[in-house]
């Protein structure tokens, strides 16, 4: 079923204006390494909308979501989207903000299943440093709230990046380090 969703994802959106491959491990000390893959990209349907797609597979959980994305401004962004995940309820909803303004960015991303308890969110405050280099402090349910560090390599599309984190919600410190690839 996992496979299903990303195939039906990568046919539809094929050619996408932006798309982005996230590879990352989340590791908890003392234990192990959770791997984690996700597919985001946006399709444009006019000046201020984009058709947007998202799948994420990690060893217990997947989903796949579709939406769109309104820009007012260049510096704003807001988007709504809904899709399945990995649940016996099936359905998921999920929002973002974007802002930034120069070398800074907020992005708010939030997303709400069937059930009390069942729901993420990822909060990132950025600031370009250089043309490669970003630092930035981020708040990441299941991962836990921490700066990150990222290294763009520009010629090739890879930015790796790196967050040492502590977890509130599991009283756990967790390293989390991926690579973002643009497609």
């Amino acid at each position: 079923m996992k496979k299903l969703f990303v195939l039906i994802i990568l046919s539809i959106f094929g050619h996408s204006a932006f798309s982005q491959i996230e590879i990352y491990g989340r590791y908890t000390a003392g234990g192990k390494v959770e791997p984690d893959i996700n597919l985001y990209g946006e399709r444009k349907l006019s000046k201020k909308v984009n058709l947007t797609y998202f799948a994420l597979v990690e060893s217990k959980w997947s989903e796949a979501l579709v939406g769109f994305s309104y820009a007012p401004k260049d510096w704003f962004s807001v988007g709504l989207s809904a899709g399945v995940e990995h649940n016996p309820a099936v359905y998921r909803t999920a929002g973002s903000i974007w802002m930034g303004k120069k070398k800074t960015s907020l992005l708010v991303l939030w997303e709400k299943g069937d059930g009390r308890d069942n729901y993420w969110y990822k909060t990132t405050l950025s600031q370009k440093l250089s043309d490669e280099v970003s630092l930035g402090a981020r708040a990441w349910r299941y991962h836990g709230v921490g700066p990150v560090f990222s290294y763009a390599i520009k010629k090739v599309g890879v930015t790796p990046w790196i967050m040492p984190a502590y977890d509130f919600e599991y009283d756990q410190k967790r390293l989390i380090f991926g690579v973002d690839i643009k497609m």
